[in-house]
């Protein structure tokens, strides 16, 4: 038992020999990364346009890429296999969510480490990107804030009134975007904004002083509320 133990947890030869110490230096630098290009994907986007589940998969993708990069190493022969496990995962299983595809990899990335006899690359990525999703869904990553939403209302009048209105969301608005434009008829359009208010109290002030302004319809959706349906 302790021989087979030890041979578990024996380092592979070749291009899996990579030591505890630097196994997890490079987790922790996809990490970083993971998490860096995240931030940038949901800061780039509209309120509508990103799903928090995608938000962390990006997250755990590089984790489980990193993974399986200390796996194939040089190897022609472990590329030619990973790409046929691959293709069984994308071929065969149905994938309705973006977080189980990189637990899909994670799971292909252990087994091949566990394959190739890298039972301490295995076990280590196992915990450590396990961890990683762990602190991701307790710590709501990449969830929308309150402040976060949909304005969408009717208008009609002169430049002069419109100009109004734009002075009106940057009192209520620590950043405000035109995401939809809809011609009602000739005299009225329907406008439809993606919105960070400054408060929570912000959107009934807005939505009040909007009313007060001549615009019709007026209605202000959390984003949370507009993703969930």
């Amino acid at each position: 038992m302790n021989d087979l133990f030890s041979t578990l947890i024996a380092e592979s030869a070749g291009p899996t020999a990579i030591s505890l110490p630097d196994m997890l230096l490079r987790l922790l630098v996809a990490f970083l990364c993971g998490l860096f290009v995240a931030w940038v994907y949901r800061a780039s986007h509209g309120t509508l346009n990103y799903s928090q589940n995608f938000v962390q998969s990006l997250v755990l993708l590089s984790l489980v890429v990193a993974v399986i990069m200390c796996v194939v190493g040089d190897s022609l022969a472990r590329a030619f296999g990973l790409g046929a496990a691959l293709a069984i995962v994308r071929f065969r299983t149905p994938i309705k969510d973006a977080l189980d595809t990189a637990f899909l990899f994670l799971s292909v990335a252990v087994g091949m480490a566990a394959g190739v006899g890298a039972g301490v690359l295995a076990m280590v990525s196992a915990a450590s990107i396990g961890a990683a999703a762990l602190f991701l869904s307790w710590s709501s990553f990449g969830a929308p804030t309150l402040q976060e939403g949909l304005l969408r209302f009717r208008v009609s009048g002169d430049k002069a009134q419109r100009d109004r209105l734009g002075e009106i969301l940057g009192n209520h608005c620590s950043s405000f975007r035109l995401s939809g434009l809809r011609s009602v008829s000739e005299i009225e359009d329907e406008l439809v904004y993606d919105l960070d208010l400054k408060s929570d109290q912000a959107g009934a002030d807005l939505v009040s002083e909007l009313k007060t302004a001549g615009v019709r319809a007026v209605s202000l959706l959390p984003a949370a509320r507009v993703q969930g349906g």
